[in-house]
C-alpha cells in the first residue's frame, strides 16, 4: 500500500461466509489489541484521577500532601503506571505496524490493482503498487474517470450510473449497476486488464465506498483464444470432411471472384462482383475460415464505402483487396492439401460408393465385352487412388512415434509422379510398411542432441519417392517405392554381432556389408537386445518382405553409417482387377 499513515474510513464491509473461518485468528488478534487499548485508557484514567485528587485536596479544605514519603510513593506509582501504559501502547503500535506491513506485502504480492473511490469519484490515497503497472499511473487524488480513461462521450453516462450506484435503496442492485461501468482498462500495451467492483457499506443499504480491483488476464485470455482457435480448427476439419462438396464449391466461387476481379472493373459494372463477395463472406465463415472471412468482409465494406470518389480509386481498392483475398485463400489451400490430399480440387465433387461395388463393376464390364480401353480408363480414373493418399497415415504415425521416443522429425517429403494404384491390390503391402516407419524412428533417426553433435538438423527427415519405371526392354512396368531417412544408418558390425549369437557358423561370414544388412528381413532378427513397444521381436521387416514378394516384387535396403538408410521396393505395376 501507499501512504500507510493516511486516513482510511472503515465501513461495514462483511467478509463472505466462506472466509469467516480463515479470518478467525485475525479477528481474535484484533480483539486482543482492542482490549489492550481499553486497558490503557482505564489505566490512564486512574492515574489522572489520582493526580486530580492530590491537586484538589486544598480546594476542598483538606491538607495538601506535604509528606515527602507520600509524594514519592505517588510519584513512583504514577511514573510506573505511565511507563507500563507506554509499554503497552508501544507493543500495540508495533503489532499494528507489523500487521500493516504484512497487509501491504500480501496485497502487493497478489499482483492486482486495488483502489477505492466515493460518490465524488475521487480516488483515495490508499492503493496497491500494481496500479502503477496495470492502470498506468498513480490513482490517488484523481477522478476515477481519468484513471480508467473513460472517453469524453461516455462520461455523462458514467456520472449518471455513479449517482444511481450511491443512491440509497435504489431498485437496482450494486452488481446490476456496475455492469454498466467499464469492465476493461484500455492498456497501451494491449494487455487485457479486467475491472471488478466491490462495495463497502457504512450501514445496510447505504454505500460508502467502491473498491476497484484490476487484474491482468492477458495470459488467461490468450490461452482461451488459443483453445477457441483449436476448437474452430477442429470444427473446420469436421465440416470440410462432412460437407466436402459444398466446401469445394465455396473454393470454386472464391477463385471465380479472383478471376472476375483481375482486371479493370468500373464501379457501375461491379454489382455482380459485390453480390458474389457478399455471398462468399457467409460461405467461408460457415467453415470457420475466419481470416479469409474477415478479409472478404473488410473488402466488401471498403468497396461499398461512400468515400470512393472515382472508378480509378474503386479499382485500386479492388486490386489491393483481391491480393489479400488470394493470400488468405492460399493459406487455406496449403492447410487443406495436408488434410484431404494434394489433388483434391482435381477430383471435384465426390459421392461415396462402396469399394467392392467399384471392383464388381469392373468385373461386369470385363465379362460384357466392354472395350479394354474403357475398362482401363475406368480403373485409372474411377477406382485407382494416388499412391500418396495411401501413405497419408504415415505422417501422423511418424509424429506420434517421435513424441513417444522424445525425438524430432519433420513431415514426410513426397516426391515422384504420384501414380494411381488399385488399393485392393496394394493394401496389404502398404499396410505392412508401417514397420518401416516404426524402425526409422526406433533405429534410424537419432536423438536431437546426437544429430546436433554430428552436424545435422535436430529434426530427422523421412522421404517417400513413388514412380512407375519400365524394364530394361520396356515390356513391363514396375511401381518403385523408395523410403529413405537421414538417420544413423545400419551398422554392419552390429548386424554381424547379432548373427553370431544366433548362427555362429552361418554364411553371413562371407558376405560384404551390403549383403549382410539384408538379414534385417530375416525372421526373428533384430539388433535390439530387449523388446520394446516399437521393435525387438524381429518380425516386422520380415512381414514387409513377405508382402512385397507376394506381389512378385523385391525389397532391398541400402545404408551408410551415420548418414541414413534407404529401402527400395519394386512391385509389378498394373491396373487390372
Amino acid at each position: 500500500m501507499s501512504d500507510t499513515d493516511a486516513d482510511v474510513e472503515v465501513g461495514a464491509f462483511a467478509p463472505p461466509a466462506a472466509a469467516k473461518a480463515e479470518n478467525y485468528s485475525s479477528l481474535t488478534e484484533a480483539t486482543r489489541q482492542a482490549d489492550i487499548l481499553h486497558l490503557s485508557l482505564v489505566g490512564m484514567t486512574a492515574i489522572v484521577l489520582v493526580l486530580l485528587v492530590a491537586v484538589a485536596l486544598p480546594v476542598f479544605g483538606y491538607e495538601p500532601v506535604t509528606d515527602k514519603r507520600s509524594f514519592a510513593i505517588i510519584t513512583v506509582v504514577t511514573l510506573a503506571g505511565i511507563g507500563y501504559l507506554y509499554y503497552l501502547n508501544y507493543a500495540v503500535h508495533r503489532i499494528i505496524g507489523d500487521h500493516a506491513r504484512l497487509t501491504e506485502v500480501l496485497v502487493n504480492s497478489l499482483g492486482q490493482g486495488f483502489l477505492s473511490f466515493g460518490l465524488d469519484g475521487i480516488c483515495d490515497k490508499v492503493y496497491s503498487q500494481a496500479c502503477g503497472d496495470l492502470l498506468e499511473g498513480v490513482p490517488a487524488g484523481k477522478n476515477i474517470m481519468d484513471v480508467l480513461r473513460v472517453p469524453e462521450e461516455g462520461r455523462s453516462d458514467f456520472k449518471d450510473w455513479m449517482d444511481v450506484l450511491f443512491m440509497p435503496n435504489h431498485a437496482l442492485g450494486f452488481y446490476d449497476v456496475v455492469n454498466f461501468l467499464p469492465q476493461f482498462f484500455p492498456h497501451s500495451d494491449n494487455r487485457r486488464i479486467t475491472l471488478l467492483y466491490r462495495p463497502i457499506y457504512s450501514r445496510p443499504g447505504v454505500l460508502m465506498r467502491v473498491v476497484l480491483i484490476a487484474t491482468d488476464e492477458t495470459e488467461e485470455h490468450a490461452a482461451q483464444q488459443l483453445a477457441k482457435q483449436r476448437q474452430d480448427y477442429a470444427d473446420m476439419i469436421c465440416r470440410i470432411f462432412r460437407e466436402r462438396n459444398q466446401f469445394l464449391a465455396t473454393i470454386t466461387h472464391v477463385r471465380k471472384f479472383l478471376e472476375e476481379s483481375n482486371g479493370p472493373v468500373p464501379r457501375a459494372e461491379a454489382s455482380s462482383l459485390l453480390r458474389l463477395l457478399h455471398t462468399l463472406k457467409a460461405a467461408v465463415k460457415h467453415f470457420h475460415l475466419h481470416d479469409l472471412g474477415e478479409t472478404v468482409h473488410h473488402l466488401e465494406s471498403e468497396l461499398r464505402s461512400d468515400t470512393i470518389a472515382s472508378d480509378e480509386e474503386f479499382m485500386a481498392v479492388l486490386a489491393g483487396g483481391r491480393r489479400r483475398v488470394e493470400l488468405e485463400l492460399n493459406k487455406v489451400l496449403d492447410t487443406i492439401k495436408d488434410l484431404i490430399g494434394q489433388d483434391y480440387e482435381r477430383r471435384g465433387n465426390m459421392h461415396e460408393i462402396e469399394e467392392s461395388a467399384l471392383y464388381s463393376f469392373a468385373l461386369v464390364m470385363g465379362v460384357s465385352n466392354v472395350s479394354r480401353d474403357v475398362i482401363d480408363h475406368y480403373l485409372r480414373f474411377i477406382v485407382a487412388v494416388p499412391i500418396q493418399d495411401c501413405f497419408r497415415q504415415f505422417d501422423r504415425e511418424l509424429i506420434d512415434l517421435a513424441e513417444i521416443t522424445g525425438k524430432q522429425v519433420k513431415p514426410i517429403r513426397y516426391t515422384g509422379s504420384n501414380p494411381p494404384v488399385l488399393m485392393r491390390t496394394m493394401h496389404a503391402m502398404i499396410f505392412s510398411l508401417t514397420h518401416v516407419v516404426r524402425n526409422i524412428i526406433d533405429h534410424g533417426v537419432e536423438p536431437a542432441v546426437t544429430r546436433l553433435a554430428r552436424g545435422k538438423d535436430p529434426a530427422g527427415q523421412v522421404s517417400i519417392h513413388a514412380d512407375v519405371v519400365p524394364d530394361a526392354d520396356g515390356k513391363r512396368q514396375w511401381l518403385s517405392i523408395v523410403i529413405a531417412d537421414d538417420g544413423g544408418g545400419i551398422d554392419p558390425a552390429r548386424v554381424r554381432e547379432k548373427l553370431f549369437q544366433t548362427a555362429p557358423s552361418g554364411d553371413w561370414k562371407n558376405m560384404d556389408d551390403h549383403a549382410v544388412i539384408q538379414n534385417i528381413f530375416s525372421w526373428g532378427f533384430s539388433t535390439r537386445d530387449t523388446v520394446t513397444d516399437l521393435s525387438g521381436r524381429g518380425v516386422g521387416m520380415e512381414a514387409v518382405e513377405r508382402e512385397v514378394r507376394s506381389l512378385g516384387g523385391t525389397i532391398e535396403v541400402f545404408s551408410e553409417l551415420h548418414h541414413g538408410t534407404r529401402f527400395e521396393i519394386k512391385v509389378p505395376y498394373t491396373l487390372e482387377v
